[in-house]
């Protein structure tokens, strides 16, 4: 299932969420971390204090992907009567 993060407080709920659905308490996950597990209980209520790279490293643990999904592509793949043809929407290079 996907979940919209737009703000980083939209983690707060995802990050404890898919830690209790994996059956991980906050010590076991910090175990995997090498974190204590105040230090998961500080990450859980401020995710906005960790880097990326940090992040990525609990969602691994998490088993959980971070998709970077383009928005106009959605928009416009939404806006075609028909998603199954063949037509494809390009976006421009970095």
């Amino acid at each position: 299932m996907d979940y919209l993060v737009s703000i980083p407080d939209q983690l707060i709920p995802q990050l404890r969420s898919l830690r209790k659905v994996r059956g991980l308490s906050q010590k076991d996950l910090a175990a995997r971390l090498g974190l204590s597990q105040s230090r998961i209980a500080a990450i859980e209520s401020n995710p906005a204090s960790i880097s990326v790279g940090q992040l990525m490293e609990i969602l691994a643990v998490l088993d959980v992907q971070l998709v970077l999904r383009d928005k106009q592509v959605t928009v416009a793949l939404s806006a075609t009567p028909d998603s199954s043809s063949t037509n494809t929407v390009h976006g421009g290079e970095w």
